[in-house]
């Protein structure tokens, strides 16, 4: 379906190919959720290079997963790139909307400073702040809504 209307599914073709990775993934077949995660990043890739607006949150979770594969086969530098890329990638849908992307970006965020860590390296300070503000005043506007109820 995907090779004879690319326009209607290559976005499913790279979310079953993420799947595809995860499932494999959870096999231990990891060189095998490898090779279908970066087919995923590479069709969302150019799904999001015609449709920026579109696509850029399904690649950055794309990447994202993909960092995850990665470091699972001790290719950590590359691993935290892909995690890098994820988080920059998100944080602009993040800033616009930040219930709706919550769940995903603080998933990037740990995935991007685990991999800091393990790689010794210093996280991006200058894209992390602006995210972790928003998270900031997400739990300070949630905890006084709940300080009203007994």
């Amino acid at each position: 379906l995907a090779a004879a209307r690319p326009e209607a599914f290559r976005p499913n073709l790279a979310s079953s190919l993420n799947n595809l990775a995860n499932f494999l993934s959870a096999l231990g077949r990891r060189e095998e959720a490898l090779q279908q995660a970066q087919e995923a990043v590479k069709i969302r890739r150019e799904l999001a290079a015609a449709r920026p607006e579109a696509f850029r949150p399904n690649l950055a979770s794309s990447l994202n997963n993909l960092a995850n594969f990665l470091s699972e086969l001790g290719r950590r530098e590359e691993a935290l790139q892909q995690a890098q890329e994820a988080v920059a990638l998100l944080g602009p849908y993040f800033q616009q909307n930040p219930l709706g992307f919550s769940t995903w970006m603080a998933t990037m965020i740990r995935t991007y400073h685990s991999l800091c860590e393990t790689t010794d390296r210093t996280p991006d300070m200058a894209l992390l702040t602006p995210l972790l503000d928003i998270f900031q005043k997400l739990q300070a506007t949630d905890n006084s809504e709940h300080d009203g109820i007994h």
